[in-house]
């Protein structure tokens, strides 16, 4: 039960950009889905639990990345260099069957106060998208959403990503595995019709 719990959690969350994109993706071929997975700082979906610790590990002791607020289940990585100021990027993935099937991540200035307007969200995430359109391809949509706002949004094989003002301080991206997402959305789909069903 709370498996499915998780599952219609998801899937509400992530139903405002899954009704705006073209739904030929789920009808695309194996091969096509397959092909992007990479995420940032050699993470990936699809990445086995075991190998993303081992990997915050080796990174750890790099120095690259720290424990962010919130103890063990999140990841903090500060971006000194790349922006107008310091950045402070922090993630830890969602796992489905022990693997990586979501990596929401959050962006901040180091800087940011209620009264520094120069360092709120809806200035930085321009600043992120750049970012993102050299890393992950330009080919971002904008999605105008009633309550969430602007949603950019990019698909490319199995992997999207949206990207947004989540609040005043943080921008906001979710990298996904649409291929664990279409069979999640059978699974959740199928349950739903065994529950609806009358029984003998």
């Amino acid at each position: 039960m709370r498996r499915y719990s998780t599952i219609l959690y998801t899937l509400l969350i992530l139903s405002i950009v899954i009704q705006s994109c073209d739904s030929s993706i789920f009808n695309s071929s194996e091969d096509y889905l397959s092909e992007s997975d990479s995420l940032f700082l050699g993470f990936y979906l699809g990445m086995p639990q075991k190998d993303f610790f081992d990997l915050c590990t080796e990174l750890n002791k790099q120095e690259k990345i720290t424990q962010g607020p919130g103890g063990s289940t999140n990841v903090e990585y500060r971006i000194v260099d790349e922006y107008d100021s310091e950045i402070s990027m922090r993630f830890f993935p969602t796992f489905i069957d022990e693997k990586i099937y979501e990596m929401p991540v959050i962006y901040s200035y180091v800087a940011w106060a209620p009264w520094n307007r120069q360092y709120w969200a809806e200035n930085l995430l321009p600043k992120v998208l750049e970012k993102y359109k050299l890393t992950y391809g330009d080919d971002f949509e904008l999605l105008n959403h009633p309550t969430q706002g602007k949603v950019y949004y990019k698909i490319d094989g199995k992997r999207r990503i949206n990207l947004f003002v989540k609040d005043e301080q943080f921008v906001q991206a979710v990298f996904t595995d649409l291929k664990v997402e279409k069979r999640l959305q059978e699974e959740f789909e199928q349950s739903q019709s065994q529950e609806q069903s009358p029984s003998n």
